[in-house]
């Protein structure tokens, strides 16, 4: 499954790579930052969660996943919800697949 976390009051997120531990990652489920693919990666009880900044946003793409569309869906909804309390800047949600 994949996501696309955009931008909708501006080009970009204000976040710099010191602050991905702390901010693309869930609330309500269990992670831990680890090495792969991406500008940052999380491990999930059900897969793994990477991030990658491109040109028109934030790629989400979830691998080895076991976890349901629903869970993807909260998960990515969260991540936004994060980075949007921390840089006050505005986003949306994209599923690409």
């Amino acid at each position: 499954m994949e996501f696309l976390i955009k931008r909708t009051d501006g080009e970009w997120f204000s976040l710099h790579k010191d602050h991905f531990k702390g901010v693309l990652r869930p609330k309500t489920t269990r992670s831990e930052a680890c090495e792969g693919e991406g500008d940052h990666r999380i491990k999930i009880p059900s897969g793994y969660v990477s991030f990658s900044f491109e040109d028109p946003g934030l790629h989400v793409v979830f691998e080895d996943y076991t976890g349901s569309r629903e869970e993807a869906n909260q998960i990515v909804q969260e991540v936004l919800q994060n980075i949007e309390a921390f840089s006050k800047e505005r986003g949306t949600v994209i599923e690409l697949g």
